[in-house]
């Protein structure tokens, strides 16, 4: 109770109504009208509150949607209940265009709800197509992968190596940047979740005035310590790139790919020196912090269609124009596989770092840099290809659903996953 107002004889509570409604008229900016808090508003008068009305956020049990948590207007009352839905999911996993919605109910019988609330018969909340979520994690082929689609176990602090633990499961990053749209995501395998292992692949999205880039690195699954090199990789190739952007830009805009190749070499065998030099101040032999790792370099300028690549190791970067894949692997000796499977690895094989051009771009071109554990069954799984290739080659997604895109599972393939798509801008 309001204690500027008098008490109620005899002790009796009157229905909380506008006359009852906390007012601020310390506040100099008070507006004449009383003000209400949402969650004291209730019908004056002895006409109950609807059965089915609600007061404070709509959430029905299980679904969360941006609207729940949309503040209501003040004055308007409580708003009506929403029925549950059901989001239909298609044979690969994706949503389907909902059925139309049923017409909304008939307003009960009984006196007009007095002007504060909102009418009985009001249509329920609707939640947007653009809002509806994707379901539950899609997959491919005949079965269903046999590990949860969702984690389980935390990793745990194992020989006292505390940066395993602080690796997030997931990571999601992007923008826009001159010419391209840029989706990334790294994403713990199944089979690390299940036996709590920390993600073992990294992902880096950066820039450097004119210039982005953008790598996918992938640890050694049978070296203890890989994360770190993953990990490592990607922050050091960035220390070494972005001092140089400028002249990196020059050589991307003049096609000089002999001097690229010869600059970016010497930077990505810096930045394995500077990772062995880490490894042994943390007691580890380099070898143990193995990783591979994939680059492109982008210009910001619409008029230097040119991107350059770099590589270490296995993975693919693909390229998906008109609906269909192409390889753009730079190894050269696939025999016209989809990628390379090579397993060269930083710091060690610093030496063989492979380099390329892209000068054929086109508008609406994407292109896909990513490490084996999506690479590989790019190759083998048509139907991941198709699925990929139907959203991917269609529309730029926004980051939740690029997420959801990304970690489309296929049976036996468990491996850590991480990808950056770039999308060209179209004509």
């Amino acid at each position: 109770m309001n204690p500027h107002e008098s008490q109620p004889p005899g002790g009796q509570v009157p229905e909380p109504g506008p006359e009852h409604a906390p007012t601020r008229k310390d506040d100099p900016y008070e507006v004449a009208a009383p003000v209400y808090e949402d969650w004291d508003l209730k019908p004056p008068g002895p006409t109950p509150a609807p059965a089915d009305a609600v007061v404070g956020p709509v959430v029905t049990p299980g679904r969360v949607t941006p609207e729940d948590f949309l503040p209501r207007p003040i004055g308007q009352g409580p708003a009506a209940v929403r029925e549950p839905w059901a989001d239909p999911v298609s044979p690969l996993g994706g949503p389907v265009e909902p059925a139309a919605a049923a017409p909304p109910a008939a307003p009960p019988a009984g006196p007009t709800a007095p002007t504060g609330s909102a009418p009985t018969g009001a249509d329920p909340v609707v939640r947007p197509p653009s809002f509806r979520t994707p379901g539950p994690l899609a997959h491919v082929g005949r079965k269903a992968p046999a590990y949860p689609a969702e984690p389980t176990d935390i990793p745990t602090v194992r020989g006292g190596d505390l940066h395993g633990v602080l690796l997030p499961d997931t990571v999601v990053d992007g923008g826009r940047f001159g010419p391209v749209t840029v989706r990334a995501a790294s994403v713990r395998g199944d089979s690390h979740r299940y036996a709590a292992e920390c993600r073992q692949d990294a992902a880096l999205v950066v820039r450097a005035g004119g210039l982005l880039l953008v790598a996918v690195a992938d640890g050694v699954g049978s070296q203890p310590h890989s994360h770190h090199g993953s990990n490592g990789i990607v922050r050091l190739l960035a220390k070494q790139v972005l001092p140089r952007a400028d002249i990196l830009l020059d050589l991307l805009r003049t096609g000089a790919a002999v001097d690229f190749a010869d600059l970016t070499g010497r930077l990505v065998a810096a930045a394995a020196a500077e990772l062995a030099q880490e490894a042994e101040r943390f007691g580890h032999p380099p070898k143990t912090w193995s990783t591979t790792l994939r680059a492109l370099l982008v210009p910001a300028d619409p008029e230097v269609p040119v991107r350059g690549f770099l590589a270490v190791g296995d993975g693919g970067l693909l390229r998906l124009r008109g609906g269909g894949w192409e390889n753009l692997d730079a190894d050269g000796d696939g025999g016209g596989a989809l990628i390379s499977t090579r397993t060269d690895c930083l710091p060690e094989a610093y030496e063989l770092v492979r380099t390329a051009l892209i000068t054929d771009t086109r508008p609406g071109d994407v292109l896909v840099l990513c490490t084996d554990g999506l690479a590989l069954p790019l190759v083998k799984e048509p139907e991941l290809r198709e699925f990929l290739g139907g959203r991917w080659g269609r529309e730029v997604p926004g980051l939740a659903e690029f997420l959801w895109q990304a970690q489309v599972r296929v049976r036996s393939y468990d491996d850590d996953r991480s990808v950056v798509c770039l999308w060209e801008a179209p004509a």
